[in-house]
């Protein structure tokens, strides 16, 4: 791999990116955005205080199915990869189940799963070997960075 690459620089912006808990940890705000659009995240700083404004989710028995429908389309038209962008950059916001629950308090994600240890095993594992649009959040991680 050449430094300075594409696949360099998309390989450190998705390494560097942190969970729920580290980017709270340095300050950050998680918000849930107005509206249920995928596409509505954001990243906002005013100096004094920053926000990452999510859209609310919500995670039952029935979410894995969907979601592995949701997943095959993509994978099988010549749609942009929209919707496993998405769980992609969920699963770099979660790693641990603490980071399920911070989501929880901050009226992002609405579980009706288990334990937030099997929302976190979920979203480690549905997407973990997926391709996603590696322009899709860009902008977000470049501001939190």
């Amino acid at each position: 791999m050449r430094l300075g690459s594409v696949t360099d620089v998309k390989d450190q912006l998705m390494a560097s990116f942190r969970t729920v808990k580290e980017l709270m940890a340095t300050g950050i705000l998680i918000k849930r955005s107005p509206t249920r659009y995928l596409r509505d995240i954001s990243f906002t700083s005013n100096g004094f205080t920053a926000y990452l404004r999510l859209p609310p989710i919500t995670i039952d028995s029935s979410t894995e199915t969907l979601f592995l429908n949701l997943i095959a389309y993509e994978m099988s038209s010549n749609v942009p990869h929209d919707f496993i962008s998405y769980l992609r950059f969920l699963d770099s916001l979660i790693d641990h189940a603490d980071n399920v629950k911070e989501l929880q308090s901050a009226g992002v994600l609405q579980n009706y799963l288990g334990t937030h240890e099997k929302v976190a095993e979920f979203f480690n594992t549905v997407s973990s070997n997926l391709e996603s649009n590696f322009h899709a959040y860009k902008d977000v991680r470049v501001k939190i960075r």
